[in-house]
């Protein structure tokens, strides 16, 4: 850590801070240092072995250039040595579009290897990771991991390798479960340090996730970052929940259905109601 790390008397330890807030994950899964943890994660979630030294981080700072910039979403970018790409995203709030997303990342991802140019044939699988955090991504079903490819719906036989798609639902996960990636979902989604350190007994690079986030927590420049991104998520949900209502307000006058779907294009009340000429 760059900032001065504050000593804490154990029985006055700060809380620790959740791998769902985007400082937090990239600390844990987007640095070098760490590459062990996200190893063992990206074995949990993809059913195969994969070794530190086989990932190569494409873009190891996933900074921003303001605060609201992409809020509630992250993206890990890195390649294995079995020549796939791997993108790992963290969803919180809203999942408007982000099926589309997914298909926009895998698609473009693809393009750009052909741009570099390779022929068809030397197109590198792409793999999808999505971690949501909060909300139903999936409401047709009730399971936490979903797998998707590009099967034959008759006979199920692959068309192609090139897309692979990981959905892991943090709200899904039932309670009692155990397996590897079972406990690597109760550790993302954890919320008091006793959980945090039933879950780390399970293995050695969990162990080491906790002494990574016990570290950043204590940590007093990361702390004021993470205070900082919690009141920008609070902020866009405060103004969200303030046009839905105004909405209504409005549309009880002039017909709800012209009011929201100006507000779902992005506009504000006041812009509705000058848009409709209520102003």
């Amino acid at each position: 850590m760059s900032a001065k790390t504050k000593t804490y008397r154990e029985d006055d330890l700060p809380e620790i801070l959740s791998p769902t807030v985007d400082i937090i994950f990239k600390i844990l899964f987007g640095d070098e240092r760490n590459r062990d943890i996200l190893a063992d994660f990206l074995s949990a979630v993809l059913r195969f072995e994969i070794n530190q030294d086989d990932i190569t981080i494409i873009d190891p700072h996933l900074q921003r250039d303001n605060i609201d910039d992409k809020l509630g979403i992250l993206d890990l970018k890195l390649k294995l040595v079995d020549e796939k790409y791997v993108n790992v995203e963290m969803q919180v709030g809203k999942l408007k579009d982000i099926h589309k997303r997914v298909e926009y990342y895998i698609s473009n991802t693809l393009v750009r290897q052909l741009g570099e140019g390779n022929d068809y044939e030397n197109l590198l699988p792409v793999v999808a990771i999505i971690i949501v955090a909060e909300g139903n991504m999936l409401p047709k079903t009730k399971r936490f991991h979903c797998e998707f490819g590009t099967l034959e719906k008759t006979e199920l036989f692959e068309l192609h390798d090139l897309k692979t798609i990981h959905t892991l639902e943090l709200p899904k996960l039932p309670e009692g479960v155990d397996g590897k990636l079972e406990d690597w979902l109760k550790f993302i989604k954890a919320k008091k340090r006793e959980e945090y350190m039933v879950v780390a007994q399970k293995s050695k690079p969990m162990e080491r996730a906790l002494e990574v986030l016990e570290e950043a927590s204590a940590n007093q420049a990361i702390r004021d970052q993470y205070f900082y991104r919690n009141l920008a998520r609070m902020d866009e949900r405060a103004r969200i929940a303030y046009a839905r209502d105004e909405g209504i307000e409005i549309g009880k006058e002039i017909g709800m259905e012209n009011v929201l779907a100006l507000i779902r294009q992005g506009l504000s009340p006041d812009e509705a109601e000058k848009k409709l000429g209520l102003k």
